[in-house]
């Protein structure tokens, strides 16, 4: 059902740019990780609060800024 839910989006949007493809829950919890690093400070107990993760490995995915993100704050300077 839920990769259905981007199936069935893009079957009724006819805007090739807001096409969303394979959509899966994991990608929404990647979408919210990230804002809440950035506004909590990079705050690890509120980090592993909010997702359940202890582990570095896995708050680093969360605190590290994506390549795109990383080269604008460059390009800005």
């Amino acid at each position: 059902m839920v990769a259905e839910v981007g199936r069935l989006h893009d079957a009724q949007n006819t805007d090739l740019d807001r096409r969303l493809g394979a959509l899966r829950p994991h990608d929404v919890r990647h979408s919210f990780a990230f804002p809440l690093s950035q506004a909590s400070g990079h705050n690890r107990a509120e980090l592993e609060r909010r997702l359940g993760h202890a582990d570095d490995r896995y708050l680093r995915l969360y605190t590290n800024l994506p390549d795109d993100i990383a080269a604008g704050y460059i390009e800005d300077l």
